[in-house]
């Protein structure tokens, strides 16, 4: 009998999760069914299931690949900064760059499908959800912290506040991506976010009475 190697399950397990992001793009995830996964995967109905029991299991997944991707992000953002508001910069321009890259509107609506099937399907999807940008406020949280002992950011402010204030702003840019496409200035958007930022630095004691 022959053996399967781990290799080939993991091939097979991302050959799936590529159909079912592409599906739920193009059909929404109520309106696909695993059996056209299976068909979009070259799979027969039956086996998919042993990779993914159910839609649920494959969101679940998604959520996965994405944290994945922005830890990745962040660590190469760590890696060629020289300072922590530096990496937060990085970070930035990797995540608004992903507005310009090919697939992004289907990227872009994968993420609002998930995001209305946790909505609607809290028992089943929610904690993930929750759990998926609690870890990414939590990643730039850390950042800002940085940051913050650095003396590059005021360490009066918030910085989970601040972390999910960035984020929302990502989120915002790409759901007016998804409505406006190019009426949608992104790097506009990401000068102005910046400019923000930067100005949350500490204010020198010789310009506290200045305005």
């Amino acid at each position: 009998m022959t053996r399967v190697t781990q290799a080939h399950i993991d091939a097979r397990k991302e050959d799936i999760l590529d159909a079912a992001m592409g599906m739920f793009a193009r059909k929404g995830v109520a309106g696909t069914t695993m059996q056209e996964i299976a068909g979009e995967a070259h799979l027969s109905a039956g086996a998919i299931y042993r990779y993914y029991p159910s839609k649920e299991d494959l969101l679940r997944a998604v959520c996965g690949v994405t944290v994945d991707h922005v830890r990745e992000m962040f660590a190469q953002a760590a890696a060629s900064a020289h300072s922590p508001l530096e990496a937060i910069d990085e970070v930035g321009r990797s995540a608004w760059s992903e507005f310009k890259s090919e697939g992004c509107q289907e990227h872009l609506i994968l993420n609002l499908e998930a995001t209305l099937a946790a909505a609607r399907q809290l028992k089943e999807l929610g904690a993930e959800r929750r759990e998926m940008l609690n870890a990414i406020i939590e990643m730039l949280g850390r950042l800002i912290r940085q940051a913050q002992a650095a003396e590059q950011i005021d360490d009066g402010v918030d910085s989970r506040a601040l972390a999910s204030l960035l984020l929302a702003c990502h989120l915002g840019s790409g759901l007016l991506t998804i409505e406006l496409e190019d009426d949608v200035d992104s790097d506009a958007i990401l000068r102005v976010v910046t400019q923000m930022l930067h100005r949350l630095a500490p204010v020198a004691n010789g310009d506290a009475g200045r305005t």
